[in-house]
């Protein structure tokens, strides 16, 4: 680049000497520029023999002619032009009239063309005026003419011989201009053709010096590009290799787990079974106990108390027998099914919360493998505009990978929403069994009561005043008969049964399946109306720049 500017400054100062000096050669106001030489006709009077010819006179140029500067030959003088101040023998040029002269009459200025002739005229008139020496003989004028003055004579051939001499120095002058001018037009062009030569010589040297660059350069990048080639494609397959190691060790895990969970759910269930069956025949032990010992202390005292206070003994039969209908059919049903359901709950919310935090440890596991495949795919992204197609085959690889995680993580939901339905239907199962249980258990209380009442009404009634009528099967009361309607109607129908083979009402709970924790139906409704997510590469790209 400096050589450049060296250069163009060179071609400037080049363009600027031209036209300096074109401008002195074109000035022709008095500047005269010339090559240092001898004039030629002060060569040619020291050269030649002398001619028969008038010899030119010595003037301005001849005298200039012999100074030493004169024997530089073809050489441009570069001092400033000399100016030839030469006395003009010419009058002066007149001035213009003022403007208030226009409009008055200028006067007749005279003329003398000739002896006895004189010519006056002004801008707008002329007059001719011819005297008595305009006829007079022409021997005369001769003779004057001869007899005139030898000086002015001599002057005026002088002055002719001087403008003659200057008419060939002007030519001579002229042809030297020329001839500088050119000389100058073929050394500029030397120089410019050089200035030219030397410039495209630098810009071939700076073109073959940046080739030789861009070699260099281009070697090295792809030095460079296959160095990086070669370690991205390591990076590549080793990333495939882990991605295949953790594809497996994630199919070792989903098997592991589902034997695992299999395994809990069968003991589970067995558990369940065999404390359902050691509570039914707890349950079922206890009452019989209780109702043996019931019976048997009730049976001692009325035997004791039934000739005293039959009054008495129907009333606290009554109430006694309202007590342990109200306590059995409403209490003791409601407070085991309570315990039970309470117990149930808490198991199933334990359950429920290691359920659950096996499946965030799997979720967990799950996003950290989604995680590290996206950083993946972040880093190969930067491979794509030279590893477009490789870069394409492992996203279609990583996708097909990713759909089958997502559609195995949806395999897992279902499962889990699967299990969780046969758990509650468990529940319900085993709760209704339980009812039904207990329902038996009331019936058979029922019929022990109404064996009792029944032989108690046949010890206490005498059917000797009973009034002949026909017998009609009527409903047995609850109790003992108190009146004397009450006894014929018992002695009437005593040995009757076809009351006792109606089909038989249980009384059912409010609720027959318990009612659930909102805990548990919350966690349940969310599992059911969670739809299955699928994760495109954007959402991971962008969960991954968040």
């Amino acid at each position: 680049c400096g050589n450049l500017e060296v250069d163009s400054m060179s071609l400037d100062r080049l363009r600027q000497e031209f036209t300096y000096t074109m401008r002195l050669l074109e000035d022709r106001r008095g500047y005269i520029v010339r090559t240092l030489s001898t004039p030629i006709s002060f060569r040619t009077s020291q050269h030649s023999p002398p001619s028969a010819k008038i010899s030119r006179p010595k003037t301005a140029a001849a005298i200039l002619g012999r100074m030493t500067d004169c024997d530089r030959v073809h050489q441009l003088e570069h001092e400033p032009t000399r100016c030839h101040n030469l006395e003009t023998h010419l009058p002066s040029k007149r001035s213009k009239p003022p403007p208030w002269q226009k409009n008055m009459e200028q006067p007749l200025v005279p003329f003398v063309v000739g002896p006895g002739y004189i010519l006056s005229r002004s801008k707008t008139k002329c007059a001719v005026t011819i005297k008595d020496e305009f006829f007079e003989v022409a021997q005369d004028g001769e003779q004057k003419r001869k007899q005139g003055d030898p000086e002015r004579d001599s002057l005026t051939a002088q002055l002719q011989q001087q403008i003659s001499d200057l008419t060939l120095y002007l030519e001579e002058e002229r042809l030297n201009h020329r001839q500088t001018k050119q000389r100058a037009e073929e050394y500029l062009r030397d120089r410019l053709d050089q200035a030219q030569t030397q410039h495209q010589e630098h810009i071939r040297e700076l073109e073959g010096e940046h080739r030789e660059e861009m070699l260099k350069q281009k070697s090295k990048f792809d030095a460079e590009f296959n160095q990086y080639k070669a370690t991205s494609e390591a990076q590549i397959h080793r990333l495939v290799k882990e991605v295949e190691f953790l594809q497996g060790a994630f199919e070792s895990y989903k098997s592991s787990l589902h034997s695992e969970l299999d395994e809990k759910w069968k003991k589970k269930e067995e558990d369940l079974q065999r404390q359902c069956e050691e509570q039914k025949q707890a349950a079922i032990h206890e009452m019989k106990t209780k109702f043996i010992q019931e019976r048997n202390s009730e049976r001692s005292t009325s035997a004791k108390e039934h000739h005293r206070h039959i009054e008495a003994l129907r009333k606290e039969h009554k109430k006694e027998l309202d007590a342990i209908v109200r306590r059995f059919s409403n209490a003791a049903a409601d407070l085991e099914r309570l315990q039970k359901t309470t117990a149930e709950l808490q198991e199933t919310k334990t359950e429920l919360q290691q359920i659950r935090e096996r499946y965030d440890e799997t979720c967990q596991q799950l996003a950290n493998t989604t995680r590290n495949l996206t950083d993946t795919k972040v880093r190969l992204m930067e491979f794509e505009e030279r590893f477009q197609e490789k870069v394409a085959e492992v996203d279609d690889k990583y996708r097909l990978k990713l759909q089958d995680l997502m559609s195995q993580n949806t395999e897992l939901k279902r499962l889990y929403v699967r299990k969780c339905g046969q758990l509650f239907d468990e529940k319900a199962l085993t709760d209704r069994k339980t009812q039904q249980e207990v329902q038996s258990a009331k019936s058979a209380m029922e019929n022990l009561i109404r064996s009792k009442h029944r032989a108690n009404v046949s010890v206490a009634l005498t059917p000797e005043t009973a009034s002949p009528r026909p017998r009609a099967p009527k409903l047995r009361p609850s109790s003992a008969p108190g009146t004397k309607y009450e006894a014929d109607v018992a002695h009437w129908s005593a040995g009757e049964t076809d009351h006792l083979f109606r089909p038989t009402e249980y009384i059912r709970p409010d609720n027959i399946i318990p009612p659930e924790d909102p805990e548990t139906e919350k966690v349940r409704q969310e599992l059911l109306a969670t739809d299955v997510k699928k994760f495109t590469k954007e959402d991971l790209l962008s969960s991954f720049d968040v």
